[in-house]
Formats: C-alpha cells, sequence, structure tokens
C-alpha cells in the first residue's frame, strides 16, 4: 500500500487537499502538528491493500506470521469492513510486530483512523463580556439518546464552575420537556422551552449571565427533510457561537449511519457523539463511518447513567472498540 503525505494550514484543510488528491476514500493513516502550526497527514489508497497486491502471505494460501489471526478475528467481531481489515495487516505486516505485539501494531493504526474532537468549551472572555454565551446543539435521528448525553456533559460542565442552562426545542416527544426540566433541576441550572427559531433566539438573549446554552433537539427520521430543513434554520439562530453535535448510535446499521450523516449535514455538525456502546459487540461501523466523513469524535458512551457512562475520545480508545468490541 502506497502511502502519501499531504500538508495544510489545519487538519479540515490537509484532509481537503489530500481528499482531491487521492479520493474522498482515502484511508488517514495518521496526523501530526508540525512546528510552524500546519498539519502534515498520512493517507493511502484503500484499493491498493496489500491483499490486493500479494503483499501478505495468506494472500498466496501460505502460513501468515504469528498473530496475524487474532488480528483479524477481532476485527470481524467489531464489525470492521474488510477493506480496513486488509489494511490493518498490511500495517501489522510493515511493522515486522509478531505474536502479542501484532495486536499492539494494529492498535496503534486502527486509534490513528478516527479524528478527535475537541471537547466542548465556553464562549471566548470578551464573547461572555458582552453577554453572548456558548450555544451547544444537539442533533441526530431518534432514539440516539441526545437528551441524556447533553445532560451528562451539561453536568460535568456545571460540576467544574461552568454556569450552563438547558433548552428543549423537542415539543413532539412526550415527556421531552419534563425530562430536560428533570435533569436541569438536579443541576439547579435554568430550563426554557424554545420550539422555533424565534423563541430559540429570545432564550438565548435571556442567557446574558450564562457560559453555556445546551440545547436539545427534536429527534427527527433521517428521511423526514422537511423537518430537517426546519431544524437546520432553527439552529441557525446565531451561527458564530453555535457548536452542533450529531449524535449517533453504535448499534446502527451501516446504512443508517450513512443516510443519517448524508441528512443531518445541513445543520453542520462539528463534531459526533457515539452512544450506545453498552448494546453492542461491534462498534467498528460508527467509527469507519466517521472516518470516512472526516469529522472528529468527542465523545463516548456505554450506557445510560447521567452520572458515568462518559469518555472522551482519544486514540487508545477507538483502538479497544476496533479490537475489543468495547471500552476497556
Amino acid at each position: 500500500m502506497q502511502i502519501h503525505r499531504v500538508r495544510g494550514r489545519d487538519l479540515r484543510d490537509a484532509l481537503s487537499r489530500a481528499g482531491r488528491q487521492f479520493g474522498d476514500n482515502a484511508l488517514l493513516l495518521s496526523h501530526e502538528t508540525l512546528p510552524d502550526g500546519d498539519v502534515l497527514v498520512a493517507v493511502a489508497d484503500p484499493v491498493r491493500t496489500a491483499v490486493a497486491r500479494g503483499e501478505l502471505a495468506s494472500a498466496r494460501g501460505a502460513a501468515r506470521p504469528s498473530g496475524f489471526a487474532d488480528v483479524e478475528r477481532a476485527l470481524e467481531r467489531s464489525g470492521t469492513s474488510r477493506a480496513l481489515i486488509d489494511a490493518t495487516l498490511a500495517h501489522v505486516e510493515r511493522s515486522g510486530a509478531r505474536g502479542p505485539y501484532a495486536l499492539d501494531a494494529a492498535a496503534e493504526f486502527l486509534g490513528a483512523r478516527v479524528l478527535v474532537a475537541p471537547g466542548p468549551r465556553p464562549a471566548s472572555r470578551s464573547a461572555l463580556e458582552r453577554g453572548q454565551p456558548a450555544v451547544l446543539a444537539f442533533v441526530g435521528p431518534t432514539g440516539v439518546g441526545k437528551t441524556t448525553t447533553l445532560a451528562k456533559i451539561a453536568s460535568r460542565m456545571a460540576r467544574v464552575g461552568r454556569r450552563v442552562s438547558l433548552v428543549c426545542m423537542d415539543t413532539q416527544r412526550p415527556g421531552a420537556s419534563e425530562q430536560l426540566s428533570a435533569f436541569a433541576q438536579l443541576m439547579q441550572a435554568p430550563f426554557a422551552v424554545a420550539p422555533d427559531a424565534a423563541a430559540l433566539a429570545q432564550v438565548l438573549a435571556r442567557s446574558s449571565d450564562r457560559d453555556c446554552v445546551f440545547v436539545d433537539t427534536t429527534g427527527r427520521s433521517p428521511r423526514d427533510a422537511r423537518a430537517l430543513e426546519q431544524l437546520a434554520q432553527s439552529l441557525g439562530a446565531d451561527t458564530e457561537r453555535l457548536s452542533t453535535y450529531l449524535v449517533l448510535s453504535a448499534a446502527s446499521t451501516r446504512a443508517a449511519l450513512d443516510e443519517a450523516r448524508r441528512s443531518f449535514a445541513p445543520t453542520r455538525p462539528q463534531a459526533w457523539i457515539v452512544t450506545k456502546l453498552d448494546e453492542t459487540r461491534a462498534p467498528a461501523p460508527v467509527l469507519e463511518a466517521a472516518a470516512e466523513a472526516k469529522v472528529g469524535v468527542a465523545f463516548l458512551c456505554d450506557g445510560p447513567d447521567v452520572s458515568a457512562h462518559l469518555e472522551r475520545a482519544h486514540a487508545e480508545r477507538f483502538a479497544d472498540l476496533f479490537l475489543r468490541g468495547r471500552l476497556a
């Protein structure tokens, strides 16, 4: 597999340049920040896998090096695609790792496949002095756990002294506002209902004393194009301060993930949050979807407990999900 290195002003620019040169399906192998602030990414063409070129001994019918079968079985169990399995085995082959070290080499490769998104931050000091808090909106298909995920992140920010408030835009699901209101009471945080863009703008205008405003949206079906258009317009009330998180279930099929990714694109999500890791042992598809979308993952959720079951994303956790099917 031929490796190409592309330089850009930042990670997004480097990935965009790599996509134009080598195609949107190029595999991201690694990325690093250079001393001058530019970002260098290493990508490879997934079509030219080592198996396709006959580089692996297994492709020629010979016995494979020690440890390769363990890597392959682990990746198959976690639902990893054949293309990524082959690319991972090719990396292990090039690294010279054998036996139990083959898993270590695979983990290093797989952990770098998915981008890590920065965590939510309050608005800048100047924005807060103008009474303009950060706005964090959570979007996604029905049933993926947006409300619980929002409460997990908001409660952690409240515990470290951030002044948060919660807003419910979901006026369709029975009990949605009551559920979020209960979370707000536990945090001793202000709560409001905003069914549309105009109401959301009014709530934000009344939130000048807050650091962050968390917005829970209606769980739309990805097939409801009109509803998604309205949702995008509602979230566009203040694009400069708005950060949108697309919440997706690790238990979703590849087809459902692809559909959600396309359908929620108008909301311009800056990062993904992966939920329901406790409900599947095959979480690889959602991680591969994030890698293909070149969007970072900010958080991983492996249960419903608001006081727990929330992890910051990083490379080691991605590797655990690919190779173990769960968080360590």
